[in-house]
């Protein structure tokens, strides 16, 4: 049976650096992006880092390297495709969709990592909270999808591919954090069930899996074992 081992040290670190490059897309890039400030170059290089860090630091094994490694060349190859002109909707339909399979690829090895056996320290409550991020990150992909397959699923979204990426990204969060979404409103009830399911998603892992990590991890602490 294929296992992810936890080996603190470079997995701690590993979790950190995937958190730094998530909060850069997240709150930095992709503002920018929108806003053309900021090349698409530069998020297809923090998901390089992404991979190699998922590849080299946390996932050990053969199996989870090479299926890293074949989610992000998909993801690399349809976002060249892409660049080359090819806009067709059918073309950014499969952008996005080999996106989220990275995105849920990546996300699955760090949950593995993050809720693994072995001893709970502050790094892979770290780790608990990039997969809490990454929920964001999925769930703003399939909201682009939709957005795409089906006509008139939101109102209150800026047309184009840069302003939609920024849009679902904070129609995402907020759905995730406050079940609010601002401006942009989904009309389709597929769309709803959608940020409905992601709004119960972000109302229980704060209070089940994060709040469990917190608990392990204080009753290992020093102070409580010599209490």
């Amino acid at each position: 049976m294929m296992r992810i081992h936890w080996k603190p040290g470079g997995s701690d670190i590993g979790f950190s650096f995937i958190l730094a490059i998530q909060i850069a897309v997240i709150f930095v890039v992709a503002p920018l992006a929108t806003t053309g400030a900021a090349s698409v170059d530069l998020v297809e290089m923090l998901r390089f880092g992404l991979a190699a860090t998922t590849m080299l630091v946390i996932a050990r094994h053969p199996a989870v390297r090479a299926a890293v490694a074949l989610a992000f060349v998909a993801s690399l190859l349809a976002s060249l495709h892409w660049r080359l002109g090819q806009t067709a909707s059918v073309i950014a339909e499969v952008k996005i969709a080999v996106t989220i399979g990275f995105d849920v690829t990546v996300a699955t090895i760090v949950g593995i990592a993050a809720f693994g056996p072995g001893k709970v320290t502050v790094h892979r409550i770290l780790g608990a909270v990039i997969l809490y991020l990454y929920v964001a990150l999925v769930f703003a992909g399939l909201y682009r999808l939709t957005a795409l397959v089906i006509d008139h699923a939101f109102t209150g979204l800026a047309p184009g591919p840069r302003a939609q990426f920024g849009g679902m990204l904070y129609f995402s969060l907020g759905s995730l954090t406050t079940g609010s979404t601002g401006e942009i409103l989904a009309v389709h009830p597929m769309v709803r069930s959608l940020a409905s399911l992601e709004s119960v998603i972000g109302q229980l892992f704060p209070a089940t899996l994060l709040a469990r990590l917190v608990m392990l991890h204080a009753a290992n602490a020093p102070g409580e074992q010599a209490g």
